[in-house]
């Protein structure tokens, strides 16, 4: 399986708008129901100069994986120190509409190259809690691998699950979903959503709620020089 790691080298104009273009296609049509030709036509070139340029189509899905991962990582680093609302933002009318659809896509694809992706947004987030994201520090669990996939469950399943939510709320599309549902789990990632356990339930080992300030304290009557099973700072 290929990687995706690093930013994507920069393309010549055509390539860009071709690129661009499949992105949109892929997007709102799917990667099986989109055709080359579908593409070009969009970018307003020949089927063969898409081949061109980027060999196969599924050539070209894997520089657009690359083009969508780049910018949506990118606009999160960007505005780390605005509100969690304006995550928002993407949700609304422009390119970061068409990519949060790509997303979608591409998670929902069965295929290797969908699984590309959400590998690809695991081992990034093992990156984050290793060196942290815009000056924020995460907790270190021992199993890194399994804490990076359980937080990109977590950050992925508002987007997965969007269409059952949007029933749930009364909301009339992603947008307005969103707006509701950010501020909420923008709180659970910072403080956690457990505010207390019963007694004799505070146990060693790996948190209930990772970066939650209502962790439960560690069991008294431990040796103070027995290595610790907890995750780390």
């Amino acid at each position: 399986m290929s990687s995706m790691k690093g930013v994507p080298h920069p393309i010549p104009e055509t390539a860009a708008r071709i690129r661009d273009a499949a992105v949109s296609a892929f997007a709102a049509g799917g990667f099986s129901g989109t055709t080359v030709r579908e593409i070009a036509t969009a970018a307003g070139v020949s089927p063969g100069l898409v081949i061109h340029h980027f060999g196969s189509k599924d050539k070209l899905r894997a520089s657009c994986d690359d083009f969508v991962f780049e910018a949506l990582t990118a606009m999160k680093r960007e505005n780390a120190h605005r509100s969690p609302l304006m995550v928002v933002e993407m949700f609304g009318e422009g390119p970061m509409r068409s990519y949060a659809d790509y997303l979608l896509k591409s998670l929902l694809d069965p295929s290797e190259q969908g699984q590309r992706f959400f590998d690809h947004y695991v081992e990034t987030l093992e990156q984050v809690i290793d060196e942290g994201f815009a000056g924020y520090t995460l907790r270190k669990a021992e199993d890194r691998r399994a804490q990076s996939t359980a937080i990109a469950m977590l950050a992925l399943a508002p987007l997965l699950l969007e269409p059952r939510v949007r029933h749930s709320l009364g909301t009339e599309d992603l947008h307005g979903s969103m707006t509701r549902l950010i501020p909420y789990l923008a709180e659970v990632y910072r403080h956690g959503f457990i505010e207390s356990v019963p007694g004799g339930q505070a146990g060693s080992g790996a948190r209930a709620t990772p970066g939650s300030q209502h962790d439960p304290p560690a069991p008294t009557g431990t040796d103070p020089d027995a290595p610790s099973t907890t995750e780390g700072p």
